[in-house]
């Protein structure tokens, strides 16, 4: 069987699909309305269960109640994110457990998006960072 190397999901209400496939490259979400995004993309998972993703297109809903988003900066081959219409969403990346950081913690920890080439971001009107 031929692997599969890209994925579009549109979305007429919140689903829990679970996707997990270590070919996938691409991954395109249309039209997502829920209060969270998937579980499958959150606590962190998203690097381990798509870790050779380059491109991420999320488009939220009319309605979207979406504040927080997944770790997109943990996939190391990630060059293209484009996020659509999260208007309640603050920030692209945050630090959940506020830990202070030293000299010894910043030389463990990995860069954030360390191959990404292009960013897009449209009406995300509460964005800070």
């Amino acid at each position: 069987a031929l692997p599969i190397f890209q994925v579009q999901l549109f979305f007429s209400a919140s689903s829990n699909l679970f996707i997990s496939h270590a070919h996938l490259r691409h991954l395109r979400i249309c039209g997502y309305n829920g209060e969270s995004l998937p579980s499958w993309m959150m606590k962190h998972q998203l690097h381990c269960s798509l870790p050779n993703l380059v491109s991420i297109v999320i488009t939220g809903g009319y309605n979207s109640k979406v504040t927080s988003l997944c770790s997109f900066g943990r996939l190391p081959h990630l060059q293209r994110l484009c996020l659509r219409e999260f208007n309640s969403v603050e920030y692209i990346e945050e630090d959940k457990d506020n830990s202070p950081v030293n000299e010894d913690t910043v030389s463990k920890v990995s860069p954030l998006f360390p191959s990404l080439e292009e960013l897009r971001l449209w009406k995300m009107p509460k964005l800070k960072g």
